[in-house]
């Protein structure tokens, strides 16, 4: 039977080949991944794994792409996207978030619980599991701040992590590359009176620009930001192609219509070397890269 066909068989899953990557990512460049699912059920994502395995085809799973730059070329391989497993509960004092949950949704779902924790991750275009997997944040919070457990998928078995076990560090975590698959995390939030959020919505909109962006390209390193020594270096505004380095924040990279991965890739290169002969400073991307380049 071949492999198509078994993706076929397999309940609870949209799935669909040459699937266009480009409306798949904040970035809106990309080109077709080979084989693309989005399950309704954790059991159907273990499924998709299992057919990925036994195929030998490469797979990746992805929330809303934020932080995804997609060859131009495709990914000849396998993408679940989980943004069917969505879903946020109060219980017994802890919020319980889905995977596939957009995290702006699971932030007001915070707020109107009377927490507090939750405000500096507004605007974050992510979702739950994938902010969790890259360990997303602002403001000086972090999606593992206030993390108690994550339940997720590991050799085709449900297991529960601590937060001790998650490998929990700035911008990353164990899951980036254990191979295993967020389901579902719990929350301890402290409860607050006076609810803040709107200060950070204010604040995110003064510092950060809107459109097709992924967020921070670059981690910020120890002592510095990245976005100071970009500006620094004289880079604010440059252009390759379709990719532009924000004139708002330079260390966002803007996408115009008819714009390539390539065009970022490069861009992205571009300021790396740059910023290094000026200060000796290698920034380390956040963005991910998928496929060839």
């Amino acid at each position: 039977m071949g492999i198509v066909e078994l993706f076929r068989q397999i309940p609870d899953i949209h799935f669909t080949e040459n699937e266009n990557m480009s409306d798949k990512t904040s970035l809106f460049v990309g080109g077709n991944a080979r084989y693309y699912v989005c399950p309704d059920s954790a059991h159907a994502v273990i499924e998709c794994i299992n057919v990925a395995l036994k195929s030998g085809i490469p797979y990746k799973i992805i929330g809303n792409g934020t932080n995804l730059l997609v060859s131009d070329n495709g990914y000849n391989g396998l993408i679940v996207r989980t943004k069917n497993l969505c879903g946020v509960l109060l219980d017994k004092g802890e919020i319980i978030a889905l995977c596939g949950t957009p995290l702006g949704k699971f932030v007001n779902f915070v707020s109107g619980c009377g927490r507090t924790g939750a405000e500096g991750l507004v605007g974050i275009p992510a979702t739950v599991g994938g902010a969790l997997t890259m360990n997303a944040g602002a403001f000086g919070y972090s999606m593992s701040d206030y993390v108690s457990e994550i339940t997720c998928v590991s050799g085709g078995e449900t297991v529960r992590r601590k937060k001790s076990e998650c490998g929990f560090g700035y911008r990353t975590s164990a899951f980036k590359d254990n191979g295993e698959f967020i389901v579902s995390a719990k929350f301890r939030f402290p409860k607050r009176k006076t609810l803040i959020k709107n200060d950070f919505c204010g604040a995110r909109r003064k510092r950060q620009p809107s459109g097709r962006t992924c967020g921070s390209v670059f981690k910020n390193p120890a002592g510095d930001f990245a976005g100071r020594l970009i500006e620094k270096a004289g880079l604010k505004g440059i252009t390759v192609g379709g990719a532009c380095v924000s004139e708002k924040h330079a260390n966002f990279i803007i996408t115009e219509s008819g714009a390539t991965s390539r065009d970022v890739y490069d861009l992205i290169a571009k300021i790396k070397t740059v910023v290094f002969r000026k200060f000796g400073v290698r920034l380390k991307e956040e963005v991910e890269y998928l496929g060839e380049f």
